[in-house]
């Protein structure tokens, strides 16, 4: 993982690292992490270890701090400059060397915030989402809406994401761009396991980006 890196949203600076695979990546896959508000940083278990599966699958991984997270400037814009800070991380990934193209991934809030600046863009990024929040009334819709490749995945024991609200929205996209697990006796923190997200967003993004 090469830490200690930063980049521009607007005019603050915001904390990042990025985690290298052994072979050059023409691919970065940008992680969101939880709420800010509740203790949530680019240091997440879940988000450690979306990176590391997404290192692990020959693709570069870029985590951050929204604003006002960790060493990251500002302070907590209640989700709109948080979506800013979603599409600046996406610029900077572009920018690096080698990186040609990106993907999105977020947890918890992060997955919000991801889904709403995908669901936004007509060029159908992958999207990785772990724990959606599914309360929120943007949140179907939105799902709806996206136009690329999906991953969803929750627990079954998750007071937050809502595994039948999950699977409906699932039901409502195309079967062939949408991918949905749902792991049993799992809650929203997903302590314990976090081999099963390792297992599973690496995995994802090659089986969408060998085709591309």
């Amino acid at each position: 993982m090469i830490g200690s890196l930063q980049f521009r949203s607007g005019k603050l600076l915001l904390e990042a690292a990025l985690y290298v695979p052994d072979a050059a990546a023409a691919w970065a896959v940008v992680v969101c992490h939880p709420h800010p508000l509740r203790g949530g940083d680019m240091y997440s278990n879940v988000v450690t270890a979306a990176a590391r599966s997404l290192q692990g699958a020959g693709f570069a991984a870029l985590t951050f701090n929204f604003r006002g997270a960790g060493a990251s400037q500002g302070i907590h814009d209640e989700g709109r400059g948080e979506q800013d800070d979603v599409r600046a991380a996406l610029e900077f990934a572009l920018s690096l060397d080698g990186i040609q193209h990106v993907g999105l991934a977020g947890y918890s809030f992060g997955a919000g915030m991801a889904l709403a600046v995908a669901a936004e863009d007509a060029t159908a990024l992958p999207l990785a989402l772990v724990s959606l929040p599914t309360a929120n009334p943007d949140a179907t819709p939105r799902l709806q809406a996206f136009p690329g490749p999906l991953l969803l995945m929750a627990g079954d024991a998750d007071h937050v994401s809502s595994a039948e609200t999950l699977s409906l929205a699932a039901r409502s996209r195309p079967a062939d761009l949408t991918e949905l697990v749902v792991v049993p006796n799992v809650d929203h923190f997903w302590r314990g396991y976090e081999p099963l997200i390792e297992q599973h967003i690496g995995a994802f993004f090659a089986r969408r980006l060998a085709p591309l």
